[in-house]
């Protein structure tokens, strides 16, 4: 009996790691030579072991040949997209078709690198810079409340706005012809000076009309008894409140001899002038010392 061997031709497969860098298209090339093996595979057994050996023989020796110019080269430029403008942006209508060529590896890569550029974070705004600008501003505007603020302070407002003696003072200030005659009797009727005449409406003051001095003006009142702020306040409390009673009852009287009883400014002069006979003058000429020390001023 003839003993037939049946010799198994040695099949090549590449590994699932090395097809990464192998084309898509090498890849498709190599699906049917695959099939091929299996097929001589089959027609070997069922030949003569004589005519198998020297047609299997032909066969390993052109598919390995095969096999061998399908291999992508080094130098194969081909199977790469080169980018000649270097903007990265060649054809589209190209790009689907030569991706076929492009290994696996080499699409992973170029696939991480669009992703990366994608994800460059935004620019970010100078948050910092707009919070100092604003804090700078605020700060300007604080200093300039201050210089206004320290300079419109002064004796009057503080007592006007922190003491009794202030408003004292600022009620007679509002009436004070009602209690006080100036200028003094004895300078009304003092003789007019020469060249000049009587300024209306300021008795005690006269102009030059005539001479050399025409338009020079002459004030004979006496500036120590002037009914201002500074003489006022340097009198005491007390004396204060008298004349501010004085004054409040005599306007009352003209008042109600032109307008009658019952009017609001009657109402008025009669609440200021309970609060002026209850208060304590003592006590007020001592606050109006303490608001001018603190805020550094004197009379």
């Amino acid at each position: 009996d003839a003993i037939f061997y049946t010799a198994k031709p040695k099949a090549t497969f590449m590994s699932d790691s090395s097809d990464d860098d192998v084309p898509l298209t090498s890849l498709g090339r190599k699906r049917p030579s695959r099939t091929s093996n299996k097929t001589k595979k089959a027609y070997v057994e069922s030949s003569d072991e004589a005519e198998f050996d020297d047609d299997f023989e032909e066969e390993q020796i052109q598919q390995r040949q095969q096999e061998a110019s399908d291999e992508p080269g080094d130098d194969d430029d081909n199977d790469f997209i080169h980018d000649e403008e270097g903007d990265g942006d060649d054809n589209d209508e190209d790009d689907d078709q030569s991706d076929d060529d492009v290994p696996i590896a080499a699409l992973k890569k170029k696939t991480a690198a669009a992703t990366k550029k994608k994800a460059t974070p935004a620019k970010k705004t100078p948050a910092k810079k707009a919070a100092t600008k604003k804090t700078t501003t605020a700060k300007k505007k604080q200093l300039i409340r201050k210089k206004s603020s320290s300079a419109s302070i002064t004796a009057s407002s503080e007592l006007y706005a922190k003491s009794d003696k202030g408003k004292l003072v600022q009620s007679l200030l509002c009436r004070w012809w009602y209690a006080i005659q100036w200028p003094e009797q004895e300078i009304l009727e003092a003789p007019v000076p020469k060249n000049c005449d009587t300024l209306p409406g300021f008795p005690g003051v006269y102009v030059c009309t005539k001479g050399e001095n025409v338009g020079k003006i002459y004030d004979r009142r006496n500036k120590n008894t002037c009914p201002n702020f500074i003489n006022f306040a340097r009198k005491s409390s007390e004396e204060l409140q008298e004349l501010l009673l004085k004054a409040i009852e005599k306007q009352r009287e003209v008042l109600i001899k032109h307008e009658g009883e019952g009017t609001d400014t009657e109402k008025g002069l009669k609440d200021l002038q309970k609060w002026t006979k209850k208060l304590n003058c003592t006590k007020a000429d001592k606050d109006a010392v303490k608001v001018l020390k603190a805020a550094g001023l004197d009379l």
